[in-house]
């Protein structure tokens, strides 16, 4: 799920990306940074679809404990349409839990985003806790809530997956296993899962349907962090703000009301 709505980030060129793709980003951190290892990096290519060529790049770039004193790693995602990220659309900071989801705990606890050329600002604890259990509650709906029966008559898609093989990519040549998502005969999705990429394991990703792609474009386990941390005093993301801003994080604008004209 987390690579076919990445792929789709292309579709707005011009704006960046759909705030769909930064919220499954979000909520696949959310369940646990699992083998996450200070240093290791990828970059992406996205592209198809009449849309301009992106780039995002994931990279783990810190350890420490967080508020929970659990063991955590600081990993930064940036957006742009140049593959070394020079003058990024816009960039995002969290901390983020080693290992399986905590029933009661979010797995991210601080967050920090900008946009462009603005300033990072970080989430203050109370709208990063907001941001998060809303994102939950819409991903899992109402447990109480009766669903309706599945009709008999709608056609499921089949997922398939192949032998690992050699696959081919921008950033070198990797072993890859295969799997597709087909519905009749019509193939939907084509995603290749590698353990040589580091960080979310994935390769290459397509949606033939919108003729669009994602495809590793580099790797490599040296990242140091590139953005910078808010200072103390900076002002935060409040909570009375954060529903408004994480629909559209990181690219939105961010209150700054102390430096407003």
């Amino acid at each position: 799920m987390l690579a076919v709505l990445l792929v789709a980030a292309p579709s707005r060129a011009a704006g960046g990306p759909p705030p769909p793709a930064v919220k499954t980003l979000m909520d696949h951190m959310a369940r646990g940074a699992r083998d996450s290892k200070v240093g290791d990096w990828v970059t992406y290519r996205m592209d198809g679809g009449g849309a301009r060529v992106h780039y995002w790049r994931i990279a783990v770039v810190g350890q420490e404990k967080d508020r929970y004193e659990r063991d955590a790693v600081w990993l930064e995602v940036e957006f742009g349409t140049h593959p070394a990220m020079r003058s990024p659309l816009g960039q995002m900071k969290m901390l983020v839990a080693l290992g399986e989801e905590h029933p009661t705990r979010h797995a991210i606890t601080r967050l920090i985003a900008s946009a462009g050329y603005g300033k990072p600002q970080e989430y203050s604890r109370e709208a990063l806790e907001q941001a998060l259990s809303e994102e939950k509650q819409r991903n899992t709906g109402d447990e109480d809530e009766p669903r309706p029966a599945p009709k008999a008559s709608r056609p499921v898609p089949v997922v398939r997956s192949g032998k690992e093989a050699r696959l081919m990519t921008h950033a070198g040549t990797v072993s890859a296993v295969p799997v597709e998502v087909v519905l009749h005969s019509t193939v939907l999705k084509r995603i290749w899962m590698s353990r040589e990429i580091p960080v979310i394991q994935l390769a290459k990703v397509e949606i033939p349907g919108i003729g669009q792609a994602m495809e590793v474009a580099e790797y490599g386990v040296d990242a140091k962090s590139r953005i910078r941390m808010p200072l103390p005093n900076e002002p935060q993301i409040r909570l009375e703000y954060a529903e408004q801003k994480f629909a559209n994080l990181p690219w939105a604008q961010v209150e700054d009301a102390e430096e407003s004209p």
